[in-house]
């Protein structure tokens, strides 16, 4: 049960879309619809808005709507088309810490929330994906603490070409060898992608960990376009999951942010060098996890907390979780989704508690 007696739609993302209506403070959760760049998707979409109001002979009167805080989110504006007491906007990724507490009931606790995922709008206008929060349910959610932040070239298409995705990493690095030449033998892409981020064009600062797993993928031989979303990450993964563990690469905390850059120094150096690929991606994630659970440590010392939230879509690995958990230890408690999926499948549920709830987010 949630905390309200108010009637509230909360709206999910425009990628793996669900909606959540509340109703005498119980949350009901709507099928996945899907992504709402398609026409039938968003056509379900609208259909399952009403459906639901009228199931549920909600008072719009009394309606409150949540909505992602990008202003061109499909989803976003057509909450401005619904009638309502009033709208709010409720920031992506505080909406993922947001679901794992509701499920449990957690009004109060405070935590260190990690949102992990691809994409996301963040607070400056910028793409976040790598967040850390303090904070609960009813104070609201601080960001503390965020992935380094990457320029990625050409925005969404990034997301779907890993080669343009990493030029944006590599180029804060020095030293970076001819990525034409083997063992990358990057297509002409990465050549294009380097030109737009020094000319300045279609640019976009993200801090997405989703991009830094796409970024390893196109280092580790996922040159390709992607077939379906997560596609490169889960190659990462999956060759991870084929090799011994054995070494873990850098992945400090430098001024409030985790570096990637020594993390993919050390990637392209063990290329050049021949070791396995498999083997290189297994030293990378366990980096990952390393450097978060390091992070993390930090913060719940800082803070005075013991309680660790993870979500977000990059929260699908399951080996990044298992990790994690190992790193943590048992002196934090880790929780995670149960009840809706930790990818934006779940979001709309976390938007219903922070409009339920009351707390204004914090920058």
């Amino acid at each position: 049960m949630l905390p309200t007696h108010q009637p509230i739609l909360a709206l999910g993302a425009d990628l793996k879309n669900a909606i959540t209506l509340v109703a005498e403070g119980q949350a009901f959760v709507s099928q996945h619809i899907g992504d709402v760049e398609h026409y039938e998707s968003l056509r379900a979409f609208r259909e399952t808005i009403r459906d639901l109001l009228a199931m549920y002979q909600v008072d719009t009167s009394r309606l409150i709507v949540a909505h992602d805080a990008h202003p061109q989110y499909a989803t976003a504006l057509a909450a401005l088309e619904l009638p309502c007491l009033r709208r709010i906007a409720v920031q992506h990724h505080r909406a993922h810490i947001a679901s794992v507490l509701c499920e449990r009931e957690a009004w109060d606790t405070r935590v260190i929330g990690v949102s992990f995922d691809g994409t996301g709008y963040g607070d400056d206008g910028s793409i976040w994906g790598g967040e850390f929060f303090h904070g609960s349910l009813r104070q609201g959610f601080e960001r503390v603490m965020h992935l380094r932040t990457a320029n990625l070239p050409g925005g969404d298409a990034a997301a779907r070409y890993p080669v343009q995705c990493v030029a944006g990493f590599l180029a804060q690095m020095p030293d970076v060898p001819d990525m034409a030449d083997a063992p990358f033998q990057f297509p002409t892409r990465y050549q294009q992608s380097q030109q737009l981020l020094q000319a300045g064009l279609r640019t976009f600062l993200s801090t997405s960990v989703g991009r830094l797993f796409d970024a390893a993928a196109a280092l580790l031989g996922f040159t390709r376009e992607v077939s379906f979303e997560g596609q490169a990450a889960m190659w990462v993964e999956s060759m991870a999951r084929s090799a011994d563990l054995r070494d873990a690469y850098a992945f400090p905390v430098k001024d409030a942010e985790l570096d990637f850059r020594p993390l993919l120094t050390a990637i392209l150096n063990d290329r050049i060098k021949g070791r396995d690929a498999a083997a290189i991606a297994r030293a990378f994630q366990r980096g990952v996890a390393q450097g978060t659970g390091h992070a993390l440590r930090g913060l719940c010392g800082a803070h005075g907390v013991n309680t660790v939230v993870l979500s977000g879509g990059v929260f699908q690995n399951q080996l990044l979780l298992e990790d994690l958990r190992e790193l943590i230890g048992a002196d934090l408690k880790i929780w995670v989704n149960a009840a809706v999926p930790p990818n934006d499948g779940g979001i709309s549920l976390g938007r219903a508690a922070i409009a339920a709830i009351g707390a204004q987010p914090r920058a």
